[in-house]
């Protein structure tokens, strides 16, 4: 009983401990020698690593390893940790929200950190292969251009994901089309079901809303620019 429960305490610090890595901080230092805490958006971040180092190959390395430190942590925690824990789905699902809020407020960098979408996008991987990672970012694209603004397509691209891939597992096509792991807590039928589904994504609304609150705020002043008004060369500013 003592190890199932001091597992519930581990499994959240292993995520935030890979969560945490400053990937986009490391790879701009050591190629540009610039902190991107003190460069364009000061967020440490895969866009703002491009902003810094470049799309190829810098850019693009920093967010495949954002979207691997999300993945990676549910899987280490699975399969390493805690595979016949009575309850592994809630582990899983408490590991992944420590790696993405933890991807938000870096704990080696003072508490500054990205947006988190890379590391979300990482756990849906995980757990949504093959469809999560391609409805993710068309979903927020989409709510981006329909909005007007970045801040808030994401912020609806996050509430709207998890439950759409509840609606598959509750109409039956979840285990159909959504079977990529032999995640042990995952039944044939059921899917992942509510109790999963609640945890997970409205731990990952909240978190993704806090961390999008200072672009909101601005978005309700005025100071941000809405896509409509920005040309493509400011698209990366």
């Amino acid at each position: 009983m003592a190890s199932i429960v001091w597992q519930f305490f581990v499994a959240p610090l292993i995520g935030a401990a890979i969560g945490g890595i400053p990937t986009s901080y490391i790879i701009c230092k050591l190629v540009k020698g610039v902190d991107p805490r003190e460069f364009g958006s000061g967020s440490v971040s895969t866009r703002n690593a491009i902003r810094a180092a470049g799309f190829w190959p810098w850019g693009l390395m920093v967010g495949a390893f954002d979207l691997i430190k999300g993945a990676g942590a549910c899987a280490i925690v699975e399969y390493a940790m805690a595979r016949n824990h009575p309850n592994l789905d809630y582990l899983v699902a408490l590991t992944a929200l420590a790696a993405i809020a933890s991807h938000c407020w870096m704990p080696y960098l003072g508490f500054k950190g990205g947006k988190g979408l890379a590391t979300m996008g990482g756990t849906l991987i995980y757990l949504y292969w093959p469809v999560g990672p391609f409805i993710f970012p068309i979903l927020i694209v989409l709510l981006s251009l329909l909005s007007g603004y970045s801040g808030i397509g994401s912020v609806w691209g996050v509430s709207f994901i998890s439950p759409i891939f509840f609606i598959l597992d509750l109409i039956g096509l979840g285990t159909q089309i959504i079977q990529p792991f032999p995640h042990s807590y995952v039944l044939d039928v059921d899917g992942y079901g509510i109790p999963f589904t609640i945890v997970y994504s409205f731990g990952v609304l909240l978190i993704i809303l806090l961390r999008y609150l200072p672009e909101l705020k601005k978005i309700k002043s005025g100071e941000a620019k809405a896509w409509s008004k920005i040309n493509s060369a400011e698209v990366m500013k």
